[in-house]
């Protein structure tokens, strides 16, 4: 009984392990000889905008294979945040032949892995949305990355409260001070497009001639229940005070409204986000956020499919899309406010 109960166990433990890293495989046939396998590796499933640009990717490359006639089996795997799980997932990959692996960073500073085993086999990868550090990249010439860039969407969120403050002022300024008290909501400690975010927005905003004063700076993970936590808490100290919220993401910004919602406010400091997401477009129309810089999920899933098919295919980037340094591709950011929301719903 002892060593049925033991073997149970052990099957259980094994169950629970795969599902943790769960997968999806999805293949197109064709009447084509050849068959290409590309690999997708995300840092977590449970970010909505990642995952958006996950639904995008599988999307076109079913697109691409169809319009081009070949066979194409796609994996996507998650790594769970952990960079140790993501390096075993790349390995894989590569022990069974993939041609070429897209991969979204668990933690961009410690890539060393992935790096060797990418070189080792001389394996193309297709970093996205977090972006390796340019030494890293540098050292093997078929790493290429898809992101945007964080200057863009910290000036978009700086010009939003500048042109907010310019319209209405006294409707923000609530102790008439000719301050803005705000509150900063950081994605993730040492997240480059994080920090970059949230200096530019706060220096774009101070250039505009407005004076600002920081009540919090609090890192709430790209997550909504994390950001209603802090905001939450701030509130506690600060009932009335809060006249700004500076979300690095809208899934944090969603989180600060579900906070001032529930605590009650009745005049709503203004909030801003990045990326675009469909409920927080909703909340910019009903007046509850300010404003969003869309970070293209749609454009960079294309992309991203579109290089790994070309490179899988043909070992190289297909010749109408610009890389700057041969490596790079940047989707610009997009300012969406209540003055042109409906031509985003």
């Amino acid at each position: 009984m002892k060593k049925f109960a033991y073997l149970l166990t052990s099957f259980f433990i094994l169950i629970f392990s795969f599902c943790g890293c769960c997968h999806v495989e999805a293949s197109t046939s064709t009447s084509s000889e050849k068959t290409l396998k590309i690999g997708v590796t995300m840092y977590y499933e449970y970010d909505p905008f990642t995952e958006e640009i996950r639904h995008n990717i599988e999307d076109y490359l079913l697109k691409y294979s169809q319009a081009s006639n070949i066979d194409l089996i796609t994996t996507v795997v998650y790594a769970g945040k952990n960079q140790l799980v993501q390096n075993d997932q790349v390995e894989d990959f590569i022990d069974k032949d993939y041609d070429a692996i897209c991969v979204n960073l668990v933690d961009r500073t410690n890539a060393s892995v992935i790096i060797e085993k990418a070189k080792a086999s001389d394996t193309p990868i297709i970093f996205f949305n977090r972006e390796l550090v340019e030494d890293d990249m540098n050292r093997f010439d078929k790493f290429y990355y898809v992101g945007a860039k964080p200057e863009e969407s910290g000036r978009i969120q700086g010009e939003i409260v500048l042109d907010a403050w310019k319209e209405r002022f006294e409707d923000i300024d609530l102790n008439q001070d000719g301050v803005i008290q705000y509150v900063m909501l950081e994605g993730e400690a040492g997240h480059k497009d994080a920090i970059i975010r949230s200096r530019v927005s706060v220096d774009t905003i101070i250039a505009g001639g407005v004076e600002l004063e920081r009540l919090g700076d609090e890192i709430a993970n790209w997550d909504r229940q994390q950001a209603h936590t802090k905001i939450t808490s701030l509130l506690q100290g600060y009932p009335r005070q809060i006249e700004l919220i500076l979300a690095n993401d809208d899934n944090m910004a969603l989180g600060a409204v579900d906070a001032l919602t529930g605590f009650g406010i009745q005049t709503m400091p203004l909030v801003v986000g990045v990326n675009g997401q469909q409920e927080a477009l909703d909340e910019i129309a009903q007046g509850l956020i300010e404003g969003t810089a869309l970070n293209n999920a749609s454009e960079k899933g294309r992309v991203i499919a579109k290089l790994a098919f070309s490179i899988a295919n043909s070992g190289k980037p297909p010749k109408d899309l610009v890389l700057e340094h041969g490596k790079y591709y940047y989707v610009p950011y997009e300012k969406i406010t209540r003055e042109n929301i409906n031509d985003y719903r």
